[in-house]
């Protein structure tokens, strides 16, 4: 988080003013995720996983445009 307040510091005020309101939003919505015992266990193993598979950008969008945002 602090990397990121420090690249926006480096933004036009207009462009800051973007960022910050994006950022606000990202962080109201980490703090309203809960996840149980289980699911935390189930990211760790799969962060854990050398071989897991990471998706890019375009590929998170159209399943979030699946699924609904």
């Amino acid at each position: 988080m602090d990397e990121a307040i420090r690249q926006v510091a480096q933004l036009s005020e207009g462009e800051q003013d973007a960022a910050a309101g994006a950022l606000l939003d990202y962080v109201k919505h980490m703090r309203a995720i809960q996840l149980t015992d289980e699911q935390i266990a189930e990211v760790r193993r799969r962060r854990a996983d050398p071989d897991r598979k990471l998706l890019s950008l375009a590929e998170v969008r159209a399943r979030v445009e699946r699924f609904g945002s």
